[in-house]
C-alpha cells in the first residue's frame, strides 16, 4: 500500500468488501497496511473516475461519499482513512512504514531483516483482540523474483508472516495485485494451490476478484470458529449489488 493510492477504485473495492463482511459477521477487523513510501515513476493511484459514476456509487453510497471527500480535500493517506470512520468502530489500524525506498537501499541485508522482524512483531501486537486481519501489501504475495533482503521486499507479504497471524487465531483477508504473466484464471488456480499448501488446516479458502482499474484478488481464509459466518457472508456478498465490482472465484 502507498498513501497515493488512497481513494482509488482499488480502495473502494477493499473497503466495500471489509464493510460487508463486518456487517454480515460482526467480526472485529484489524487493518495491517504494508505501507511503502510513495513512488512517482508511474500514474498509479489516479483511477478515481468511479467517483463520477452514479451506478458505482449505489454499490455503497456512504463509502463512495467518504472516499470522494478524502480525494476532494487532498487527504490521501492511510491515517486519513483511519480517521474517516470508513470501517466499523473498534477497527484497529497499523500504518507504520514497512519500507522507505529513499533509505532502504543504504541498509544492509541484516539491517533490513531486523527492521522487518520488529515491524511484523508490532503489526501482530496491533491485531490482538481482533478476529479478522486484513493484510494490505503494495503488490501482494511474495514472488520468486524479489528476495527477503531486497529493498523492494516491502511491497510484498511473505507466507511466513501470514502464518504468524494465522497462528494467533486470526482469520485473514489478503490483498494481491495480479500481473500479466498468466491469465486471471490461471493465477487464481496457482494462488489457490499455494494457500492450500501453506494453510492445510484452513476450513475456508475463497477469493474475490475486482477487475476495475486493474485486476486484484482478495483472499479470505477462515479459522474453524469463524468459517461458518464468513462462508455465509461470502455467499451473500456474491449475490448482492457488490457482485458488480467483486466477483466470487
Amino acid at each position: 500500500m502507498q498513501n497515493r493510492y488512497v481513494g482509488d477504485v482499488g480502495d473502494f473495492a477493499k473497503f466495500a468488501l471489509l464493510r460487508a463482511i463486518a456487517r454480515e459477521t460482526n467480526l472485529r477487523i484489524a487493518v495491517i497496511w504494508y505501507l511503502y513510501s510513495d513512488e512517482d515513476h508511474n500514474a498509479d493511484g489516479r483511477h478515481v473516475s468511479y467517483l463520477r459514476d452514479a451506478a458505482f456509487a449505489q454499490l455503497d453510497p456512504s463509502l463512495h461519499a467518504a472516499l470522494a471527500r478524502l480525494i476532494h480535500k487532498g487527504k490521501r493517506s492511510v491515517r486519513s482513512v483511519a480517521a474517516a470512520g470508513i470501517l466499523p468502530p473498534g477497527t484497529s489500524f497499523f500504518g507504520s512504514l514497512i519500507s522507505d525506498r529513499r533509505s532502504d537501499t543504504r541498509l544492509t541485508r541484516m539491517q533490513r531483516a531486523l527492521f522487518r522482524g520488529a515491524w511484523v512483531k508490532k503489526a501482530l501486537a496491533s491485531a490482538s483482540g481482533h478476529e479478522l486481519v486484513f493484510v494490505d501489501p503494495d503488490n501482494g504475495l511474495q514472488t520468486a523474483s524479489v528476495q527477503r533482503h531486497s529493498p523492494k521486499s516491502g511491497k510484498y507479504v511473505f507466507w511466513n508472516e501470514l502464518a504468524e497471524f494465522w497462528a494467533k487465531g486470526h482469520s485473514l483477508v489478503v490483498y494481491h495485485h495480479l500481473n500479466r504473466t498468466a491469465t486471471v484464471d490461471r493465477q487464481a488456480e496457482v494462488l489457490g494451490a499455494k494457500f492450500r499448501d501453506h494453510f492445510p488446516d484452513a476450513p475456508l479458502i475463497r477469493h474475490f476478484l475486482a477487475r476495475r482499474g486493474s485486476c486484484r484478488h482478495f483472499w479470505i481464509l477462515g479459522q474453524e470458529g469463524h468459517a461458518p459466518a464468513l462462508s455465509d457472508a461470502i455467499e451473500r456478498i456474491s449475490q448482492s449489488a457488490l457482485s458488480e465490482c467483486l466477483e466470487l472465484g
